[in-house]
């Protein structure tokens, strides 16, 4: 990948991903350029190292051997070597690559001290992880609570409305003001599952359909899987994922990704990254938005109380703020800065962001996996 900062210019490979043998070559005749690796196993460091290149000739390739040695890891664990670059006097130069892991131990067992499994009846469904539970209804998750207290308020609920990004053929679709319908509410015993139709304005436009499903897990997490089979009339919908409200108070965030470009971290390689809401939402009324995501995880200051969602398979896409969707609207359109804040943190969670890849007609679907804790 070719890395350009207005003063330097290379381009970094990785040859071999197990023994971390990298190739860079340099645009430009260079006399010295210092190095930094480290290997970082869901975002914290597990080891790292420098090296030197010198005397380096333009359109020269050079090749360094890392000796990156990867450990096995817990089931779904993700492994990124990141190598930087550096001159003086210049920013540093930052590559990051995936890395296969030697094997996967498998995930340590909890011991519920609650009911795990799921009471049902014909309005709603109580499932439980053991202290994590939630109340399932017809519109879907109604809120997420450990030990009694809530993790969650709202959500997860349908979200495909961006402030500002919906385009001119969407426009009538009222994306900010859409009409759900819930169609089904069932259960098999192991899992609740709700269905609901998004009407769009006109009668004649094809309808969106939106199936969530809740599975309460042994290890005291809850898996959620949603389903949306997008018609050809909701084609080039800015986002297509769903939104959340958690307590004000859950108001540190911490995540493993890449960040906005418009974030204080230099750099934007996948790692983990500490935040807060304010800070958060101020990125977000600017356009940004968290990529590749595999985890995010929500906490009071005291971490009394602690909501971790991840993904252990495609990586997912997040925003937060202390305000919605529709305040960003109104405080463009009245020339204001930031919106007022709100008591509670809106979370968007996103399948897929319309402006990183176009939102076709077609099936989508994106799981998420909710456990108390860091």
């Amino acid at each position: 990948m070719d890395h350009r900062d207005g003063q330097s210019l290379f381009k970094i490979e990785l040859i071999d991903g197990f023994t971390g043998r990298i190739r860079v070559v340099s645009v430009q005749k260079r006399q010295q350029v210092s190095g930094k690796w480290r290997l970082e196993i869901d975002g914290v460091r597990h080891s790292f190292g420098q090296f030197m290149l010198r005397d380096v000739d333009a359109g020269e390739g050079r090749e360094i051997l890392l000796s990156v040695e990867v450990p096995d890891a817990v089931s779904g664990a993700e492994a990124w070597l990141i190598v930087e670059l550096s001159e003086k006097d210049s920013l540093p130069v930052v590559a990051a690559f995936p890395m296969p892991v030697p094997a996967y131990l498998p995930p340590p067992e909890k011991k519920g001290e609650f009911f795990t499994g799921l009471r049902f009846d014909l309005s709603r469904a109580i499932i439980s992880g053991g202290k994590l539970s939630a109340e399932i209804d017809a519109n879907g998750m109604r809120d997420l609570r450990y030990n009694g207290e809530k993790l969650l308020t709202c959500g997860p609920r349908l979200s495909l409305f961006r402030a500002g990004k919906v385009p001119e053929s969407l426009r009538e679709l009222k994306l900010d003001r859409l009409r759900i319908s819930p169609d089904r509410f069932v259960s098999d015993g192991k899992s609740v599952e709700s269905h609901a139709l998004v009407l769009p304005s006109k009668m004649e436009l094809d309808e969106l359909e939106f199936t969530q499903k809740f599975t309460p897990l042994n290890d005291g997490t809850l898996r959620y899987d949603a389903e949306f089979v997008v018609p050809e009339s909701f084609s080039g919908l800015p986002r297509l994922g769903v939104m959340m409200r958690l307590p004000g108070n859950m108001q540190d965030i911490s995540c493993f990704g890449v960040p906005p470009v418009n974030s204080p971290y230099p750099g934007a390689v996948k790692s983990r990254y500490t935040t807060n809401a304010d800070e958060i939402s101020r990125q977000y009324f600017d356009g940004g938005c968290y990529r590749q995501v595999k985890f995010v995880t929500f906490s009071d200051r005291e971490k009394n109380d602690c909501l971790k969602i991840f993904s252990t398979g495609r990586n997912f896409a997040f925003a937060a703020a202390r305000f919605n969707e529709t305040a960003i609207s109104e405080a463009v359109a009245a020339g204001k800065g930031l919106p007022a804040a709100e008591s509670e943190i809106y979370l968007y969670i996103d399948c897929r962001i319309g402006e990183e890849a176009a939102v076709k007609a077609g099936v989508y679907r994106m799981t998420l996996f909710f456990s108390y804790g860091q």
